[in-house]
């Protein structure tokens, strides 16, 4: 007869994979999918020592989603995933486009402001374009965005601290959340993965949805850069309802029919010249 011991170890809390909660335990369904192309219900199941009904639910709401399709005893990948490419990949992606809502969103800024500028291709053209100021105060997370104003003498560049996510080139988590409670700014510019008129303001990971959420809170203005390659989309991690926005600057690609719905939901929304 197994001693008490024993009967413990085999019945105690589970390790690992297993310990996740249920969208933890969805994100590292989809990062395996990435991996491996492929899965299967009963590998994920032994891999987060869980039963094939609560593997077999995730996949529904996953699929629910638009992040994977289910197939006969697993999963594939699906068209829109999860996961965005790295900085590198992302810069030269719509990049006219990118350029043209920068140009918009720079005269928004005015001499003296205090600015938040979030990681991404996009804020990275609008830091580009605040290199002429002479009075102006940027708070950023981003590695890309500080490097490309920290020569200019106008500017006053306060780098975010926190963990560095190498493929954003940002700083992220706790310590980053905690750097940004102090400040309180004019206006912050953000990026989103998804913009749409139900799921609202989404991202990939709940590291970057903590801090985007962080910097909306932080701002008397929230402006959000989105391509229209964004717009009715919807990523992972929730991160705030369209009303925590007060305006959205895309480009001429956004759908008459998915402006209609932002706009019908509450959203202002700008679209820059093709000509920028």
């Amino acid at each position: 007869m197994p001693s008490e011991t024993a009967r413990t170890r085999k019945t105690g809390p589970p390790h690992g994979e297993a310990a996740l909660f249920a969208e933890e335990r969805q994100l590292a369904i989809l990062r395996r999918l990435e991996a491996a192309g492929k899965v299967t219900v009963e590998e994920l199941a032994a891999a987060f020592g869980v039963s094939t009904p609560t593997v077999r639910s995730d996949l529904s709401r996953l699929e629910e989603r638009g992040l994977l399709r289910r197939t006969h005893g697993g999963a594939i990948g699906a068209s829109s995933t999860l996961f965005e490419p790295p900085f590198s990949q992302r810069e030269v992606m719509h990049r006219p486009e990118k350029r043209a809502i920068a140009a918009l969103a720079a005269t928004l800024v005015q001499e003296g402001d205090t600015i938040l500028l979030d990681a991404g291709t996009t804020t990275c053209e609008l830091a580009l374009r605040l290199r002429p100021f002479r009075s102006l105060t940027v708070v950023t997370n981003s590695l890309e965005n500080a490097s490309v104003l920290m020569d200019s003498p106008g500017v006053q560049v306060i780098l975010v601290g926190g963990l560095i996510q190498p493929r954003r080139r940002a700083a992220l988590g706790p310590l980053a959340m905690r750097f940004l409670e102090p400040f309180h700014v004019d206006r912050a510019f953000l990026a989103f993965n998804g913009v749409d008129a139900e799921a609202g303001f989404t991202v990939v990971d709940f590291d970057a949805a903590d801090v985007k959420r962080q910097m909306m809170a932080r701002a008397s203005e929230v402006v959000v850069l989105a391509d229209s390659s964004k717009i009715g989309k919807t990523a992972f991690a929730a991160v705030a309802p369209l009303a925590a926005a007060h305006f959205l600057i895309t480009d001429p690609g956004i759908a008459p029919e998915d402006r209609r719905r932002l706009q019908d939901a509450g959203l202002v929304v700008r679209v820059a010249s093709a000509k920028a």
